[in-house]
C-alpha cells in the first residue's frame, strides 16, 4: 500500500470495478434479449463502461416486433 494513496481512492477503485462488471453482464443480456451478440456488447461494456446501456438502448430491435419470439 503507497504512503500516499488513502483507503477512500481503493473503495472507489473497487466500486468502479463492480459497476464496470455489472454493466458487462447487463449489456450482454440486453443485448441478447434485442438480437445482439452477448460477448460483443460485454466487451464493449468492458471497454466503455456503464456508457454502453444507453447506448444498446438508442440502437433498434433486430428481432421486431414479431410475436413468435419468446
Amino acid at each position: 500500500m503507497n504512503a500516499t494513496t488513502t483507503f477512500d481512492a481503493y473503495a472507489h477503485t473497487a466500486l468502479l470495478m463492480a459497476a464496470f462488471i455489472c454493466s458487462m453482464y447487463l449489456a450482454g443480456r440486453i443485448a441478447e434479449r434485442r438480437g445482439r451478440s452477448f460477448k460483443n456488447w460485454a466487451g464493449v461494456a468492458g471497454i466503455i463502461g456503464p456508457l454502453a446501456l444507453p447506448l444498446l438502448l438508442l440502437l433498434p430491435n433486430l428481432h421486431g416486433n414479431n410475436s413468435e419470439h419468446a
